[in-house]
């Protein structure tokens, strides 16, 4: 009698991306039905992000967690530093302002397939087109997965501010606890960004800032403008230009390689 050969750890993963990308998808839509009723109460959303974050902060400490937050030390700080120093960083970019192409990043500070993709494709192409001028990167913050998401995304959009977003956001995935685990604590997200170099204290303050909620709302608008329902989405363009979603299933740096080698052979880089 045969039997069937148990599913490869590549089928499992890709079963588990699809399953995350059909709830991703859910909430989008969930989200675009109820846009017109936020926009109506935007004062008061807005107000009321503060106070959520004010109390994630302060009451963070007592939760439970099994990372950096429960008093051990953060992992992978040297290679974030390592990754990232010497290239510009401002605001949500990495990278010159000036650069010829632009690969835009959809994520989640939650989504497993996020870190997996920072962790194990980004670092080739900063080292490929980054570094080397050919290309600038943009971190756009979604926040499906649940309350934990926004209260990272909100406070590592805050150490954009201080032109830091991109080493917090390496660090923060390097530490990635379990989702909607309670982790995401005043402890953590301190120790994530002193490693960084940002303030902490001025980072939390200005989590609940309108400028914080401008580049999320952006984010938001563009991923509306692309049709980005899942995370991680990139879109590749020349900068300023209209940009291309990787239609990967899950984003290689090969793949998106390829749509920047287009985009610098159109310029004639």
């Amino acid at each position: 009698m045969s039997q069937e050969n148990p599913p490869s750890k590549r089928e499992r993963r890709e079963a588990a991306r699809a399953e995350r990308i059909e709830r991703e998808r859910a909430v989008a839509a969930g989200d675009a039905r109820r846009r017109r009723l936020l926009q109506l109460g935007g004062l008061l959303a807005a107000a009321a992000v503060v106070v959520i974050i004010a109390v994630a902060v302060s009451s963070g400490g007592s939760k439970k967690s099994g990372n950096a937050a429960s008093g051990g030390s953060l992992q992978g700080v040297a290679e974030t530093k390592a990754l990232l120093g010497g290239i510009p960083q401002t605001g949500i970019t990495l990278g010159d302002a000036k650069a010829p192409a632009t690969i835009v990043e959809f994520a989640d500070p939650q989504c497993p397939f996020c870190k997996d993709y920072t962790l194990n494709e980004m670092p080739a192409l900063i080292k490929n087109y980054v570094r080397t001028g050919k290309a600038k990167m943009e971190l756009r913050y979604l926040t499906f997965i649940g309350p934990d998401s926004l209260t990272a995304a909100r406070v590592i959009e805050a150490a954009g501010l201080q032109d830091k977003l991109w080493d917090a956001s390496d660090i923060f995935y390097r530490n990635q606890g379990q989702e909607n685990s309670g982790y995401v604590t005043d402890a953590f997200l301190t120790q994530v960004l002193k490693a960084a170099g940002a303030d902490p204290a001025k980072a939390v303050a200005d989590a609940g800032s309108s400028a914080v909620s401008s580049e999320l709302g952006a984010a938001k608008t563009l991923a509306s403008r692309y049709g980005v329902d899942s995370t991680p989405t990139i879109l590749v363009g020349p900068t300023g230009g209209t940009l291309k979603k990787d239609t990967e299933n899950a984003p290689t740096a090969a793949g998106v390689g390829k749509l920047v080698d287009a985009v610098l052979a159109q310029s004639g880089t």
